[in-house]
């Protein structure tokens, strides 16, 4: 299983079905979510770093991950919402 996709199935265990489905015909989802575990990777970095930028960066980083939880939810609300009748 894709690392990304991994990380956010940790993040979401109760979708742990939608997100597998999404992430097996979305590349697009796939990349979010690749997204999401690299900026939790880089927040663990940052964590022990003595950069005098240290706090900056885990903001930074922070910030990114709240904006793609966002986007990732909002794709999994899209994607399980059943289309309307014809």
């Amino acid at each position: 299983m894709d690392e990304g996709v991994a990380a956010v199935r940790r993040h979401f265990p109760a979708r742990a079905k939608a997100i597998d489905v999404l992430a097996a015909r979305s590349e697009d989802f796939r990349e979010i979510c690749r997204d999401f575990a690299d900026a939790g990777l880089a927040v663990e970095k940052w964590s022990v770093s003595a950069d005098p930028k240290r706090v900056e960066r885990i903001a930074e980083y922070r910030e990114l991950i709240a904006e793609l939880l966002k986007e990732i939810e909002g794709a999994l609300d899209i994607a399980s919402t059943p289309p309307p009748p014809r």
